[in-house]
């Protein structure tokens, strides 16, 4: 059913509830889980680009994901990506259509819809963006 998954990560303890869920998924439908975290690029006039986070925090995070989620028995691989600030879920989504992911799973805060739509929540982007099925957890 849900052959490959893509489970998005950040610091959160929302990413971290997604990661129970993609585990148990993962483990009882022996899915493969890419681990993606997207690392934001502002624009700092004359500086140029420059990441809002370090590369190898980001590194880092998503390597102790699929590490923590191959130690429990999953298939799991890691990914960093990089987006325009405001541009991550587009990352999320192209990494599960590269991928040929079923499903995306996240974490929110559990904004409403015009909260998430007037704060620019990610989670309600890839669900406005995705091709495939996306679970959110709280």
């Amino acid at each position: 059913m849900y052959e490959k998954l893509v489970l998005a990560v950040d610091w959160s303890e929302h990413a971290k509830r997604a990661q129970e869920v993609a585990r148990e998924l993962a483990l009882l439908a022996g899915s493969e889980v890419r681990v993606v975290h997207v690392v934001e690029e502002a624009y700092g006039g004359r500086l140029g680009p420059y990441d809002t986070e370090d590369w190898n925090d980001a590194q880092s995070l998503v390597e102790g994901v699929a590490g923590a989620l191959r130690t429990a028995g999953a298939k799991a691989t890691a990914s960093c990506r990089r987006a325009l600030v405001g541009r991550a879920a587009l990352e999320i989504v192209a990494e599960a259509d590269e991928s040929g992911s079923s499903l995306i799973i996240m974490g929110t805060r559990g904004h409403s819809d015009l909260a998430g739509l007037v704060l620019g929540s990610v989670s309600h982007k890839v669900l406005h963006l995705s091709h495939c099925p996306v679970l959110v957890t709280r």
